[in-house]
Formats: structure tokens, sequence, C-alpha cells
């Protein structure tokens, strides 16, 4: 039996809609901010004062040890960490940083529990400092959206993606692991969702 004309041209654009899916997903794998790739070295140590380096929790607790590392090198004035348990304290990360830097130049967020939170805690953080760049440092793959997040929340403020590398990275063979596919496809999903928001 022969579908209609409606039905068949419904049926053509459902394929082409999921090919288009399936192939901005390879493009959005192959694509992820490389944590070798950080644009970083442009970055003047006597304008500081200007950056404040937002680390958002996650990645088993190596996005801690990048932002402070950040700091160590003089790239931004102060470090947030945003979206930490609220039973954190700093003496709790002592293990991944310097315990007088943490006491020092270390701001806990432990309000934000998603990646719009991530952003809405940073904006203010950000404003309250009068910082007018943000080093943002998260996981490679969960970068472009966290940076659609917050470009939307603080318009104001330029952002540098600082990714921090995990499964995802080339090196790691994620397309040999189940996890690392979980992993890409939902964060695919989420930042579509969030590339959509921003743009209606």
């Amino acid at each position: 039996m022969r579908l209609p004309r409606l039905a068949r041209r419904a049926l053509a654009a459902g394929f082409i809609s999921l090919l288009l899916l399936v192939a901005g997903f390879f493009v959005f794998a192959a694509t992820l901010p490389r944590a070798d790739e950080a644009p970083l070295a442009g970055l003047d140590p006597a304008r500081a004062s200007e950056r404040g380096i937002v680390v958002l929790t996650g990645g088993g607790g190596h996005r801690i040890e990048e932002g402070l590392a950040l700091h160590a090198r003089g790239l931004g004035d102060r470090v947030l960490i945003s979206g930490v348990n609220p039973r954190t304290t700093k003496s709790d990360l002592a293990p991944m940083g310097d315990p007088e830097r943490l006491a020092c130049c270390v701001d806990l967020g432990p309000y934000a529990r998603t990646t719009r939170g991530n952003a809405i805690e940073s904006r203010d953080w950000l404003r309250q400092n009068g910082y007018t760049t943000a080093l943002l440092v998260t996981s490679d793959f969960h970068l472009p959206r966290a940076t659609i997040e917050l470009r939307r929340s603080a318009p104001e403020i330029s952002v540098i993606g600082v990714p921090v590398a995990s499964v995802s990275a080339p090196e790691q063979g994620w397309m040999s692991k189940i996890s690392a596919w979980r992993l890409l496809v939902g964060e695919y999903l989420k930042y579509l969702v969030v590339r959509m928001r921003s743009i209606i």
C-alpha cells in the first residue's frame, strides 16, 4: 500500500532531520575544545586584576586543580568554585591545591545545582568583584554549553574557556567506550536545547 504524499513528505523530513542530528553530534564531538589549545598565551599577567577564574565543580577535582594552577600562574585575580556542596569547606579542598591560596584567594559558591545555576552564581560573583573577563574552567565536553549559559547571563563580560581533558578527549579513545558515548550524546542534546534557547 502506497503512503499518501503528505505522509511520505513527513517521513522524508523526519529522516533528514535524524541524519542532521547524527551528523551534528559527530561535528560536536570532533570540535570540542582541547585542553592543550586553551587561548591563554596572550593573557597579560599585569591585567590579572580584571580577570576572575570561574571553576565549575565536577571532573573528579581536576577542574579545581586547573583553576588553582591558573591563579598560581598569575592569570586571574581570584577563583570562584561554583556549585560546591554547602557542607564543603576550603580545608576539604586542601589536597587539590595550596592551602594558603585556598584561604586567601578562593570563594566557594554553594548555591548552583545546574549549569544555568552556575552561570547565574558566576555572573553575580564576577559583577560583585568588578571583573570584565572570566576564565571559565570546566571539562572539555561541558565547556560549549557552559560558555553559552555564562555569556547569556553576563553579556558584558568576556568569557575565555579553559577546557579540562576528560573521557571525550581523542587520546582517550572515547569511541570504544559506551560510558563516553552516553556522556557525549547526553551533553550534545543539552547543548542543542541551550543553543536553541539562546537563538530564540
